[in-house]
């Protein structure tokens, strides 16, 4: 899964190939019309190439060029940091795109070679928490994982569309921050029904008003998104994230009613509320600080953000409360 074929460069494309170009020059090296042909080549094509497969490739537009040249590239590539080797198991090293793209691992199936790109944080919290306990630092790590892919167990035919993997990462992000925002949307919506306190009822009010519009963003944000690839509804989930997560964030509509009736008091509907917003700045803004610069990143500092600002505006009426109930 990686980027979808194009026809021209994007602006994507040529900041990368400003990259590579800066670092050619550092080394005492040009930026050839050969070169520039194979990194573009490269830039341009999905999934997980090997030397042999980009060479067929350039070979298309320059039959003169030579095999050393897209080898040596290709290396260069993963030096400067836009390109990784990847071992499938296949007898080939192959790259793939890592500029801006988060670290990721691989599901490969043994009999069509079907690659499967997936993130899990959890998966990562592990890993860390393991190297912490033998007093291990991370240099690095990859997972692959081999087996039989669905199609191949019933001996059908395989079909995998090439998707760009970014815009995958931006629709799992999107899911997650509107699952989260529709739970924002049902607390609010309670909570201003329960509570009596004007000033209270007005916040809450003025806060689910606020979900809601988030919501109806992230919804503009993913009809947007899905007409910019056919196929991206159907490609298998890269960030794989814990839902049940969210649960210890924004409870439910029926426990927000028990704890909210258990204790009246608007002070304490407004330190639970405060306490959610805050839980949830600091989950988005961990979970942002796992990935490179992607647009799923940018949805989860701005989701962050927006939660933020949440806070900030419940505790402001919180303190005024405080204030009158002490005086």
């Amino acid at each position: 899964m990686s980027r979808s074929t194009e026809t021209t460069p994007s602006a994507e494309i040529e900041e990368e190939l400003e990259v590579f170009s800066q670092y050619l020059k550092k080394s005492g090296r040009k930026m050839t019309r050969q070169r520039r042909m194979v990194v573009e080549s490269f830039l341009l094509a999905g999934g997980h190439l090997s030397t042999e497969e980009l060479y067929q490739l350039v070979k298309k537009t320059d039959p003169k060029l030579g095999f050393v040249t897209v080898f040596r590239t290709l290396k260069t590539l993963a030096d400067c940091g836009l390109a990784r080797e990847t071992d499938l198991h296949d007898g080939r090293t192959r790259f793939e795109h890592t500029y801006k793209r988060p670290h990721h691992h691989h599901i490969v199936c043994l009999e069509c070679e079907r690659t499967i790109e997936f993130l899990s944080p959890e998966s990562e919290r592990i890993q860390d928490e393991i190297t912490s306990n033998y007093g291990f630092r991370p240099v690095s790590h990859n997972m692959q994982i081999f087996g039989v892919c669905p199609d191949c167990q019933k001996k059908q035919k395989t079909s995998q569309d090439i998707v760009d993997s970014d815009l995958v990462f931006a629709r799992d992000a999107l899911k997650i921050a509107m699952a989260t925002e529709k739970r924002g949307v049902n607390f609010y919506r309670t909570a201003s029904q329960i509570v009596t306190h004007a000033s209270t009822k007005k916040i809450f009010l003025e806060m689910l008003e606020e979900e809601k519009r988030h919501l109806r963003k992230l919804e503009k944000e993913w009809k947007v998104l899905m007409k910019r690839d056919r196929n991206l509804l159907a490609a298998p989930v890269f960030l794989h994230f814990d839902y049940e997560a969210l649960k210890n964030i924004f409870p439910s509509r029926s426990e927000t009613q028990e704890r909210l009736k258990t204790s009246l008091r608007e002070i304490d509907a407004l330190e639970m509320a405060m306490k959610m917003e805050l839980e949830a700045y600091r989950f988005f803004s961990e979970y942002a600080e796992k990935f490179n610069d992607t647009k799923g990143k940018d949805i989860f500092l701005q989701f962050a953000a927006e939660e933020q600002e949440h806070y900030s505006l419940i505790k402001k009426e919180y303190e005024k409360l405080k204030l009158a109930a002490e005086s």
